[in-house]
C-alpha cells in the first residue's frame, strides 16, 4: 500500500471505463461513464493517477488498432453566387479546385450533363456553350480525384444562362472597291461572333436593292470572298454592294455596304475584245501614239478598245486608283473579259501585277504583247518566267542608255527592225532577256563596242504564240513610226490570229 504523507487512504473499486475518440485528433473526447468504489484502498492522488493511466492506455490501443478510413476529396468552383447568374456570352472561362483531408488531389472529371465525363489535370479552361436558339442554360459539373483514386461523390456544379450575341461583319481594309471597274468586282470581309466565329452559319449579300428579299443571295458561313460578274447584275452604271451575317441562333449582324454610305462605284462594260494596259508613269506621247495607231491598224479592227491605267494615282505605298486591291481574282478576271491585251510599261513595270494575273489570262486563252523596260536594280526572274517565254531577265544592264539611232535587229526577217528615236534620252538601263528553250527569238541588239555580244531583246512562246515580249519601250523605237505599226500588225494579225 502506497500513500503520501498526510493523505487520507480511501477504498476504490473500478468496474469499467469508457473512452470516445474523435477521428480528427488523438484522444480529445474522453467520457468517464462509471467509476464505482471498490475494495482498493488508495490515497486520492494515486486513485486519480491510476484512472488517468487506464484511460490513456485504452484510447491509445483503440486508435492503433482501428485506423481512419480514406476520405474522398472535396471540389469547389471559383464562382459560387448567392442567386442565379445573369445571362452572359457563350464562351466562359471556368476555374475550380479541390482539397483532400488525408492526401492530395491529382486531377478532375468535368461534365456538361453529369453523364459524360472527361478527365483533366488543369484547374481552369475556356468552354464554348454552343447555341441552338437565342437563349439556353447550361450546367457545368466538376469532381476532384485524390491520389488514392477516390472521387468526390458530390461534384461542384453551376448553371450558366447563356444569351446569344449577334455576329458582326466588316470589309477588310485592303478590299475597297475602286471608283470604276469593269463587269467584275470582288469583295472580302471578316465575320466575328463573341459566341464563337463558328456559330456564323450564313452570309447574305445584295446588289443595289436591299428591300426585295429575292435580291439577297446566300453564302456559306465559311466564306469570306465573293466575285460578281455581269450575270450577277454588274451592268453599266452605278452600284452598291451590301452584306450581312447570320448565326446559328438566327440572329443577324448589321448590314454593311461597299462603298461607304452615300457613295457608289461605277461599272463599265467592255467595248470589245481588245484591252490596252497602261503601265507607264512618264508624261510623254505614249498614250496618244498607241491610240492613233490602233485606231487605224488592220482597218480599225482594234479601234474599239478599252484602256486601264495601272499607274495613275500610284505611290510607293499604294496601288493606282483603278487597280483593284485583290489582283487575284479581280484583275485576272477583268483581263479575261478580253481576248487580246497590249501591255506597255516604262522602266519600272508592275512586275507583281504581271506575275499575278498573266498566267491565269493565258490559261483562259488570252493573248498578250508586253513591251517594257526594266528597272536599274532588278532581282533574277521577277516572276515573269511563269507566263512569259523567258527563264530570266539579265541581272546586269548591258549599257547605261541607248542612244539615238541605235538599232534592235529583227532575227525573224518577217519582223521590222526597230530604231531608237531622236527625242531625248529617256530609255535607260536596257537589259537583255534569257529565253526558254522552246521560245522563238525575235529581236537582239545590233553589234556595238559599247556592249558585249548581242543581247536578246524580243521573244515569242511558240510558232502559234500567246505571249510576245519586247524588252524595250516600243514607242521610243518608232523611226519611222510605221515600223511600230508593222510590228503590231505582225503580232496581232499573223501571230495572234486577230481577224
Amino acid at each position: 500500500m502506497i500513500a503520501w504523507e498526510g493523505e487520507e487512504i480511501l477504498p476504490l473499486r473500478i468496474t469499467h471505463v469508457s473512452c470516445v475518440v474523435r477521428r480528427d485528433s488523438n484522444c480529445p473526447g474522453i467520457l468517464l461513464r462509471d467509476v464505482i468504489s471498490g475494495e482498493i484502498r488508495l490515497s486520492r492522488s494515486l486513485q486519480f493517477l491510476i484512472i488517468v493511466l487506464v484511460l490513456l492506455a485504452g484510447c491509445s490501443k483503440r486508435h492503433t488498432n482501428e485506423p481512419l478510413p480514406d476520405q474522398p476529396p472535396q471540389t469547389f468552383l471559383a464562382l459560387v453566387p448567392d442567386g442565379a447568374l445573369s445571362r452572359t456570352v457563350s464562351q466562359q472561362h471556368i476555374h475550380w479546385w479541390g482539397v483532400d483531408p488525408d492526401g492530395f488531389v491529382v486531377g478532375y472529371y468535368f461534365s456538361l450533363d453529369s453523364l459524360h465525363w472527361a478527365y483533366t489535370t488543369k484547374t481552369d479552361s475556356v468552354f464554348t456553350f454552343h447555341l441552338s436558339r437565342l437563349d439556353t442554360t447550361y450546367s457545368f459539373f466538376v469532381s476532384a480525384v485524390d491520389n488514392d483514386g477516390l472521387r468526390d461523390p458530390h461534384p461542384a456544379s453551376l448553371q450558366y444562362p447563356i444569351q446569344n450575341s449577334p455576329p458582326s461583319v466588316a470589309f477588310l481594309l485592303n478590299s475597297t472597291v475602286p471608283e470604276t471597274t469593269y463587269t467584275v468586282a470582288s469583295f472580302q470581309w471578316l465575320g466575328t461572333d463573341v459566341d464563337g466565329n463558328e456559330t456564323i452559319t450564313d452570309y447574305f449579300y445584295a446588289l443595289d436593292d436591299t428591300t426585295n428579299p429575292s435580291r439577297w443571295k446566300s453564302l456559306s458561313g465559311a466564306a469570306n470572298l465573293v466575285t460578281l460578274f455581269k450575270k450577277d447584275g454588274l451592268t453599266e452604271g452605278d452600284h452598291v454592294f451590301y452584306l450581312k451575317a447570320r448565326d446559328v441562333a438566327g440572329a443577324y449582324s448589321q448590314t454593311v455596304r461597299m462603298p461607304d454610305s452615300g457613295k457608289v462605284w461605277y461599272v463599265r462594260e467592255p467595248k470589245g475584245d481588245f484591252l490596252i494596259v497602261r503601265d507607264y508613269l512618264l508624261a510623254d506621247f505614249a498614250s496618244t501614239f498607241y491610240t492613233q495607231i490602233f485606231d487605224t491598224l488592220m482597218g480599225g479592227r482594234l479601234g474599239s478598245k478599252d484602256v486601264i491605267d495601272i499607274k495613275k494615282g500610284s505611290s510607293s505605298i499604294s496601288k493606282a486608283k483603278f487597280v483593284p486591291p485583290l489582283i487575284n481574282p479581280t484583275f485576272t478576271e477583268t483581263l479575261k473579259l478580253f481576248k487580246y491585251v497590249f501591255w506597255y510599261g516604262d522602266n519600272a513595270p508592275s512586275l507583281d501585277i504581271i506575275q499575278a494575273c498573266l498566267p491565269g489570262f493565258k490559261k483562259a486563252g488570252g493573248k498578250v504583247f508586253l513591251s517594257t523596260g526594266f528597272p536599274r536594280d532588278i532581282s533574277a526572274q521577277q516572276g515573269l518566267g511563269d507566263s512569259a517565254p523567258i527563264d530570266n531577265v539579265e541581272t546586269i544592264y548591258f549599257t547605261t542608255i541607248l542612244l539615238s539611232r541605235e538599232t534592235i535587229l529583227a532575227v525573224d526577217p518577217t519582223y521590222p527592225t526597230l530604231v531608237r528615236d531622236t527625242l531625248g534620252d529617256i530609255y535607260t538601263y536596257p537589259r537583255g532577256i534569257l529565253p526558254k528553250l522552246d521560245a522563238r527569238v525575235l529581236y537582239q541588239m545590233q553589234p556595238s563596242a559599247r556592249w558585249s555580244g548581242q543581247p536578246i531583246m524580243g521573244v515569242k512562246d511558240a510558232d502559234r504564240p500567246s505571249f510576245v515580249l519586247l524588252a524595250a519601250i516600243l514607242h521610243r523605237f518608232g523611226t519611222p513610226p510605221d515600223r511600230v505599226a508593222t510590228l503590231l500588225r505582225k503580232v496581232y494579225k499573223d501571230e495572234f490570229g486577230v481577224q
